[in-house]
């Protein structure tokens, strides 16, 4: 090495030998003085470990070698690589200003030199080292990065750690490496200059402390300050450096500078030990970590068991997604302690502000917000620790800044949480959903500790999102009460103090809420203490929402109780606000007595919803879960202050508007035996309006009412315009109360369009009889519009399934009462030893109204109990039955018992005279029998088997529709007195009327079991195995087809009357009646010869024989006909001629083919000239009555002799003459030698004399030829 170095820069020289400066390192934390800084490292004494690498090699140095020789000439020390990992062990490792060593790593990036002081001096880099590949620098004396001293490296560890990890496994190429203190060292490893890595490098500084002023840079990889005992640093891990860390004398992570890895991971790590150490500090310092298009940053500040935790003095935290597309990052800050507050400088110290004295910890993204994490973890026994502090003044964002959600923000102090700054998870302005910001503390007390809380003075918080749904603000305490106020907080000198009370101001809440933001407390799940701790307590609170943000929601989740008192008031006059209450909302049960929601207050939602939810299991406090006493919720929109700009007074919702839905569900799982108890759900004199909004309500108890809604106030109502009202319970018997499902006392549930549901359980128990549904006192169910009022109740025991009481049970107030303008549906069950349907009330449904067994499940859902027998008009009150008084509280145009599934018998029990229609349908099975009569003016008898009635238990109605589905209609009894009867059966069909009836096709109401509706059950063609339809007296009118497989006889005791082109098919059918005057049979017709059969009543005297094969139409009264025998003549001598008759006085259409008889005259071969009678007898087999008018024979004289024929020529004709003359081939009837025929006279009298002397011929065989008249 003879020659002079070449200086870097072009222009400039530089002296032969490196000027030896003395540089005085001052690090508040050492306590041993700096030694003179050295200009390079030495020369010396170096020994190469591992690896080919040559020191000082390169244009203007000296060949430098393993062994060592004495010191260059020159201002730059070059250093080769030639392996991909080396070590070299150094007496002492510094560059001066203006000194250089360039590294050049043949393996490029991934190449790793180690480079290992081994003497007693600090290593200080005031000049400027650089490398293609990673340094190691390990000096347990101390690392400096002097101010304006550069590093451009592909990576750098620099550490006052020894390496832990072999030299066998670091040259093996490990890439999980140790660094650990031997022997007591606590260097300290800072940089004062700028240090950058190449792209995805690492630059991490690690020791006993880490600090930065100046700027650490590793664009797409890791900026750590690592501080330890033992620091493992992992290159492989996720993509990026992973550090692992155990706890040392002191923990100091200090940043005053620039840490950025873009794209990256930047890290502040410690972890404390036995001495106290300040920390991860950020001082006005810059923590970047900004995403790049190919990855999000990651922040990380861990300071594990330090006592100081982490401290961050304004500065900025920004894992930023800033430009288009990208989303925010992750900040990760976690210790004992975490305290956020403005910088303030020292007392009478002249500072220069900085953009971000105020503490800016930002994740925000223009595509959507990243996640920020700030988590202080409590020690037991340890009472400043699991505390956070975030001052007034300082900003939290994690921001959708163009299009995308609002990210996280989660501010956690185990034990004690003072937030008073501001914390934003927007969602973007361009589209986007609100993100989630959480500020909890106290929720993980440790173990025998009782201390600890929020407080939230002044806290800003906004999750909106303008075009998306709103975001949450969580608050998360140990135990918490909500106050009224707006005050705001301030940080004091000990801001990790334990606060004994949680308090939320309602000021806060609006803020939140006014901001765009829905608001959520819970109370967490303590692991120990007082086994009332979890409760959510509303202390005269204006809570109100004047803003339109959209739908927002407010959510108390208390891990036992929620409670409010009557000054308190929940209130919107904006958009619709979500008001829930959640008790026991961990499930935490009997372990902490449950959870009760007790509220007095008033919620106005303007739109919103309302649900409260609680479990009790606490012998206090009435036992009930959910406990409104002189509430008021009113859900329906349009309601304003009363005074404009005056919060506390409102005017309340209108029903001409929209409403939210209320849902109240309450269990109580424990009873005191000594004292009284509510409904697991009570509201009393409470008022609850929803408009078009739903009211549901579900109550169990285990020793009470299942719900108990009571009104003393005359203000206790539930009422919706077109929302559905549902309440549903299980109760049973507790000492002091009989217990009811539902109890129903002097309140009114009323709605228009809405339907209302009651379903009601007692469970079995007890000395005293409790209902499944009690209405009592005065008790209002009403529909005003096209509602449906629905009650199902069960008894276990004896007690009614539903009992509507009347005046005077027991307190003698006035009877529950059930209004409904369209439909009601009364279910009911017990044991079967007394009544199941009690309607001591007056009970009106506008259209219909269904009477019918049904009972509840255990988990509260009503259900048909089709087996169970119903009785009407019954006089034992046991069972499913309905007494003749009951049914006189009844009104309804249509009166059902059971429904098209009922499978169990259906007894008319009593007398029934109803103004309504009646249907008794079991369509399941069983079958329907009136024991009584029955008076209606429409009745429906719907079977799956026999329809039957007792003797006298006769039908009065206007028309009748009885069909069997899988049995026979048998009702004959004579009294039957129906307009209109239709129907039929799978075998007989058989109806006796008292007077005139018309065979029809009726339309009667039943129910539809599965949409408890009604369902028009339409009469069509009557049809059955054998149909018999009669009437005792009047007419039988034909108004529908009917149809039989065996036969079909329709019996009318006066006429039958066709009223249209109506049919009878199927089987041979026959319609009897008195007479067919006045009949009409509209196209029927009879079959076979006789048709139409007389004097023949059905079941009475009959003449005829009626054919089973054809059909008949058969008539009582008998029609006459008259045989007339018509007159015959002959000559005398001869043999009376064949005698005829015609019939006359048929009718309707009659042939006569029936007519029987035999026609005979006294006169014989030789009766004398004269007149003599033709008399006959005559039967009808139609069964006509027969008159017979006699005819006359006349007898002529005898032949006289043969005469001489006038005409001189003989006759010979073709026709006669040729055929007479020879062996006879014509039968002649008359003389074959006639007169001849005259011959005076004219022509054709000529002729025709010739005509008439000639025999009849009556089988002639040759007519072929053609003459006039004289071939005759």
């Amino acid at each position: 090495m003879n020659s002079q170095p070449k200086p870097r820069r072009a222009g400039r020289t530089r002296p032969g030998r490196f000027p030896l400066r003395p540089v005085t390192l001052a690090l508040a934390c050492m306590s041993v003085a700096a030694p003179a800084l050295a200009q390079l490292p030495t020369w010396g004494s170096f020994v190469v470990r591992g690896g080919s690498v040559a020191v000082g090699s390169g244009p203007g140095s000296l060949p430098i070698t393993a062994a060592g020789v004495p010191s260059p000439a020159g201002t730059i020390l070059p250093i080769t690589q030639a392996t991909p990992r080396a070590i070299i062990d150094w007496q002492g490792f510094s560059i001066g200003p203006g000194n250089a060593v360039n590294i050049t790593q043949q393996a490029g990036p991934r190449s790793v030199l180690l480079n290992r002081v081994t003497g007693n001096e600090l290593s200080t880099i005031a000049g400027s080292m650089t490398a293609n590949g990673r340094v190691f620098l390990v000096n347990p004396n101390g690392v400096l990065f002097a101010n304006g001293s550069t590093v451009n490296v592909g990576g750098l560890v620099a550490s006052t750690l020894q390496m832990g990890t072999s030299d066998a496994d670091f040259m093996g190429g490990s890439e999980r490496l140790v660094f650990q203190q031997v022997g007591g060292a606590l260097g300290v490893v800072e940089n004062r200059g700028s240090i950058a890595a190449a792209g995805g490098g690492t630059v991490a500084l690690v020791g006993a402390r880490a600090t930065n002023t100046g700027s650490m840079v590793a664009q797409g990889g890791t900026a750590a300050l690592v501080s330890a005992n033992t620091v493992t640093v992992d290159f492989v891990g996720d993509g990026l450096t992973t550090f692992k860390v155990s706890p040392g004398l002191y923990g100091n992570a200090i940043n005053n500078g620039l840490v950025q890895a873009d794209g990256g991971r930047v890290v502040l790590m410690t972890t404390g030990g036995s001495e106290v150490g300040q920390g991860v500090v950020n001082n006005r310092g810059v923590l970047r970590a900004d995403t790049l298009s190919s990855r999000n940053g990651e922040i990380v500040l861990d300071s594990g068991s330090t006592a100081a935790g982490v401290t961050l003095n304004g500065g900025l935290l920004s894992a930023a997604g800033n430009e288009a597309g990208l989303q925010g990052g992750t900040i990760d800050v976690t210790g004992r302690t975490v305290l956020l507050q403005p910088f303030v400088p020292p007392t009478a110290t002249v500072v220069v502000p900085a953009p971000n004295d105020s503490g800016i910890v930002d994740a925000s993204g223009a595509a959507g917000g990243g996640r920020i994490r700030l988590h202080a973890t409590a020690v037991g026994a340890a009472p400043l620790t699991g505390a956070i502090a975030v001052a007034a003044g300082t900003r939290i964002h994690a921001d959708a800044t163009a299009a995308g959600n609002g990210g996280e923000v989660r501010v956690l102090g185990e034990r004690t949480l003072r937030a008073y700054g501001t914390i934003t998870a927007k969602g973007g302005p361009a589209g986007g959903n609100g993100g989630l910001v959480e500020t909890s503390g106290g929720f993980a007390v440790p173990a025998g500790d009782n201390n600890g809380g929020i407080d939230l003075a002044g806290l800003r918080t906004d999750a909106s999102a303008p075009n998306g749904t709103a975001g949450q603000w969580l608050v998360d305490p140990y135990d918490v009460t909500i106050v009224n106020g707006n005050a705001a907080g301030t940080l004091t000198g000990t801001p990790f103090v334990p606060i004994a009370d949680s308090t939320i101001q309602d000021g806060d809440i609006n803020a939140a809420l006014n901001s765009g933001t829905s608001v959520r407390i819970t109370t967490g799940n303590p692991a120990a203490g007082a086994p009332d701790v979890g409760d959510i307590f509303m202390d005269d609170v204006q809570i109100e929402y004047s803003a339109s943000k959209g739908p927002l929601t407010l959510q108390l989740d208390a891990h036992r109780s929620v409670r409010g008192n009557t000054a308190s008031v929940i209130a919107s006059v904006g958009d619709p606000l979500n008001v829930i209450f959640n008790a026991d909302a961990n499930g935490a049960g009997a372990a902490v007595g449950g959870g009760q929601v007790s509220y007095s207050g008033a919620i106005y939602t303007n739109g919103g919803n309302v649900a409260m939810n609680g479990t009790w299991a606490n012998a206090s406090n009435g036992m009930c879960s959910i406990c409104l006493t002189t509430a008021l919720i009113d859900t329906r929109t349009g309601n304003q202050q009363v005074t404009l700009g005056v919060p506390g007074a409102y005017t309340g919702g209108s029903d001409a508007g929209l409403g939210g839905a209320v849902q109240l569900r309450g269990i109580s799982t424990f009873g005191d035996p000594a004292a009284d108890s509510v409904g697991a759900v009570f509201v009393q004199n409470s008022v609850i309006s929803t408009a078009t909004g739903d009211i549901s309500i579900f109550g169990s108890h285990s020793a009470g009412n299942g719900v108990q809604l009571e009104n003393f106030v005359s203000a206790g109502t539930l009422s919706t315009t077109s929302g559905d009202i549902s309440v549903t319970g299980i109760g049973t018997f507790a000492a002091q109360t009989p217990g009811h499902g539902v109890l129903i006392d002097s309140e009114t549930l009323r709605t228009a369009d809405g339907n209302i549901t009651i379903t009601g359980r007692r469970l079995a128990g007890g000395p005293v009889a409790g209902s499944g549904v009690l209405l009592i006192n005065g008790a209002l169910l009403q529909t005003t519009g096209s509602g449906d009022i629905r009650v199902t109740g069960q008894s276990d025991g004896n007690g009614a399934g539903v009992n509507i009481a009347p005046s005077s049970a027991p307190t003698g107030g006035a009877p529950g009462q059930i209004d409904g303008n369209r439909n009601v549906v009364l279910r009911a069950v017990n044991d079967g030893s007394t009544d199941a349907l009690v309607i001591g009330g007056p009970v009106r449904a506008g259209n219909a109204l269904d009477l019918r067994p049904g009972g509840v499940d255990l988990a509260g859902n009503a259900l048909d109990r089709t087996d169970v027998p119903i009785a009407i008009g019954s006089t034992v009150a046991t069972g499913f039955a309905v007494s003749a008084a009951e049914l006189g509280l009844i009104t309804t145009p249509t009166l059902v018992a059971g429904s098209n599934t009922h499978a169990a018998d259906i007894t008319v029990a009593g007398p029934l005279a109803l103004a309504s229609a009646l249907t008794l349908h079991n369509g399941g099975g069983g079958s329907i029998r009136l024991a009584a009569p029955v008076s209606t003016p429409q009745l429906g008898l719907l079977s799956a088997g026999d329809i039957t009635q007792a003797a006298g238990a006769t039908i009065s109605a206007g028309a009748l529709l009885a069909r069997s589905g899988g049995g026979s209609v048998l009702l004959t009894e004579p009294g039957n007195n129906v307009a209109a009867v239709g129907g039929g059966a799978a075998g007989r069909f058989e109806y006796t009327d008292a007077d005139a009836l018309a065979l029809s096709a009726p339309s009667v109401t039943s129910f539809d079991a599965a949409s408890n509706l009604p369902q028009t059950v339409a009469g069509t063609a009557v049809s059955a195995d054998r149909v018999l339809v009669r009437t005792l007296s009047g007419d039988l009118s034909l108004g529908t087809n009917v149809t039989s497989t065996t036969s079909t006889d329709l019996v009318a005791a006066a006429r039958f009357q066709n009223l249209g082109p109506y049919t009878i098919a199927g089987a041979p059918w026959r319609v009897w009646a008195d007479t067919w005057v006045g009949e009409t049979r509209g196209g029927l017709f009879g079959s076979g010869l006789l048709p139409n059969l007389y004097h023949c009543a059905y079941l009475g005297l009959c003449t005829v024989t009626v054919s089973a094969a054809d059909n008949h139409f058969i008539y009582a009264q008998q029609p006459s006909a008259t045989v007339l025998v018509n007159n015959a003549a002959r000559a005398g001598g001869r043999l009376n001629p064949p005698f005829t008759y015609s019939i006359t006085g048929l009718i309707l259409g009659d042939t006569g083919a029936g007519f029987a008889g035999t026609l005979s005259s006294p006169a014989t071969l030789f009766s004398l000239p004269g007149s003599y009678p033709i008399n006959g007898s005559f039967t009808s087999a139609e069964g006509y009555a027969v008159n017979v008018i006699p005819g006359v024979l006349t007898v002529g004289a005898l032949p006289e002799l043969i005469k001489p024929d006038l005409v001189r020529d003989t006759p010979s004709t073709w026709l006669y003459d040729r055929n007479i003359g020879p062996a006879p081939i014509c039968l002649a009837t008359g003389p074959l030698d006639g007169d001849r025929a005259a011959q005076e006279g004219d022509v054709l009298a000529r002729e025709w004399s010739r005509i008439r002397s000639r025999p009849n011929l009556t089988n002639c065989v040759d007519t072929e030829r053609r003459n006039g008249c004289a071939d005759f």
